[in-house]
């Protein structure tokens, strides 16, 4: 799958210029807040009045031609590997039919370490 993301904060920083600057340039077009959150990549969709704005403002700042392909760019997205489908795929209307499961005398908290997943994607195990 493919996603599209903003880019101005390359663009920016190609051209010497900082959101501040963008902001201050484009006031009474687009909000500061959102020259910011476009900076940050925050926003999933934006108003095509206010990218004509930006593109109107960097153009004003830079001299150049801006086109809203400076702006965006195409990442792939990998889909779930061969487990993951696997799962999504399978049929879980049943699981209602069934009681909870029985633990016995062990407590289910206490029985091994907590897991989560690191800023990489890594798996991390208890205190790692």
């Amino acid at each position: 799958m493919r996603a599209v993301h903003f880019t101005l904060r390359q663009y920016l920083n190609t051209h010497g210029l900082s959101a501040y600057r963008l902001a201050q340039a484009a006031r009474g077009r687009v909000s500061e807040r959102t020259v910011y959150a476009l900076a940050r990549g925050e926003v999933s969709r934006v108003d095509l009045g206010t990218l004509g704005a930006v593109l109107s403002t960097l153009e004003e700042l830079t001299g150049e031609p801006v086109t809203p392909a400076d702006l965006l760019g195409v990442v792939t997205v990998p889909g779930p590997d061969q487990e993951a489908r696997a799962w999504l795929d399978g049929d879980a209307s049943h699981l209602g039919e069934f009681g909870p499961y029985d633990w016995g005398d062990a407590d289910p908290y206490a029985l091994g370490e907590p897991v989560r997943v690191g800023p990489d994607g890594a798996i991390l195990i208890g205190g790692e």
